[in-house]
């Protein structure tokens, strides 16, 4: 099958989809009702001690403890808020499958964007880019994500294809700009599956590889996608030694697809993940379907007809994330904000704490050995 059949079938199996709620209320409601328990149930008093005086040690630890429970419960409550602005994304393109473009800067986000953009648009679909201002989705007329070697998307951008299709651009994860990378973090929830893209030249770093295992405990459907897959080699064009081009080769995409699966495997397996989850990856080459016209030998080449494939594979299992995504972003919220917080913060306290505890009920019986002492020693010559 040629890389333009694949790619026919992938937007019609696009634009079939149908969209079915699903019917969450009631998770929603118990979680949040874990969340009032629990508050409650923290900061229904500080620990405390009778006859302990309030200068010692150990009731100093306890108020420690009581005031991080304290900050932390209002630091769920407050990000429990902001949740409201991935929610509102997510019902605004309620009708539409997320793609979340997701990697380092210089990954090749913006070419891979682009690119399919135009192939929809050469299909006669519509093609509608826009981009996320506090929370806000804003049209942008006539735009084209901006592609460089340098960091170039400042936002968070998109573009809606066909009818049923968004892709969310991102800053790069692993962004020189602290924002740049809070804001893809922030968004990550909206999106039903992830197009994790990684370069060639150097392809599935170990930090891309934490940040991927992060998604896949999420459940949501991750697609490795290889990009510039490509290298420049001289040829003689017209008795001149120019650069021309070239795509890798079967064997050497191969090997490179084979290398980021196995590591990625043997990471997710040291993060608890199931390696299952990890989709096998494909290369691409988008200068190369570029150069020259896009037509069926040069998409197939260019590794195209693979990934169309490969997204036809992970729609449906889009489509049942996209049923309960509103459920979980805030369990996601409850395991990653919630316990997670209790685990870094209020458990260590607690831990030195008992510790702190044990100490002194060990030292007891010296201290009451010493009190009899003391004791005797003022009562005797009284007598």
């Amino acid at each position: 099958m040629s890389g333009l059949d694949h790619e026919q079938q992938f937007m019609a199996r696009i634009e079939a989809l149908q969209w079915e709620a699903g019917d969450v209320q009631a998770t929603l409601q118990a979680l949040d009702d874990w969340l009032d328990r629990l508050s409650t149930m923290l900061l229904a008093g500080p620990l405390r001690w009778p006859g302990l005086q309030d200068g010692h040690a150990l009731a100093a630890a306890a108020q420690e403890i009581h005031a991080r429970l304290q900050q932390d419960v209002s630091d769920w409550h407050g990000r429990r808020q902001e949740l409201s602005a991935t929610q509102a994304l997510a019902e605004l393109l309620g009708h539409s499958a997320i793609f979340l473009v997701f990697g380092k800067f210089n990954a090749g986000k913006s070419s891979l964007c682009n690119f399919v953009a135009d192939r929809f648009a050469a299909r006669g679909q519509a093609v509608e880019h826009f981009g996320i201002e506090a929370g806000r989705i804003v049209p942008l007329a006539g735009a084209r994500f901006q592609e460089g070697s340098t960091e170039t998307t400042a936002t968070l951008q998109g573009v809606r294809l066909g009818r049923k299709l968004v892709l969310l651009d991102t800053p790069g994860l692993h962004s020189a700009t602290p924002q740049n990378a809070a804001l893809t973090q922030r968004f990550t929830d909206s999106a039903d599956a992830v197009l994790w893209l990684t370069s060639s030249a150097s392809p599935g770093q170990v930090q891309e590889l934490d940040e991927l295992a992060r998604e896949l405990h999420r459940g949501k459907p991750l697609q490795p996608v290889l990009t510039r897959s490509d290298f420049f080699e001289e040829d003689e064009v017209a008795g001149e030694i120019v650069r021309v081009l070239r795509n890798k080769t079967p064997g050497n995409r191969a090997l490179q697809e084979a290398d980021v699966r196995q590591r990625g495997r043997d990471k997710l397996a040291r993060l608890g993940v199931p390696p299952e989850l990890l989709l096998a990856p494909v290369s691409v080459s988008v200068y190369a379907a570029r150069e020259p016209q896009p037509t069926a030998q040069a998409l197939g080449a260019a590794g195209f007809d693979r990934l169309w494939a490969a997204l036809q594979q992970i729609v449906g299992r889009a489509q049942g994330y996209k049923q309960r995504k509103s459920a979980e972003i805030v369990l996601h919220h409850a395991e990653e904000c919630v316990l997670q917080g209790l685990a870094s913060g209020a458990a260590p306290l607690l831990a030195a704490l008992q510790q702190a505890i044990n100490v002194e009920r060990a030292a007891l019986p010296g201290k009451q050995a010493a009190l009899v002492g003391q004791v005797w020693r003022d009562v005797i010559p009284a007598l």
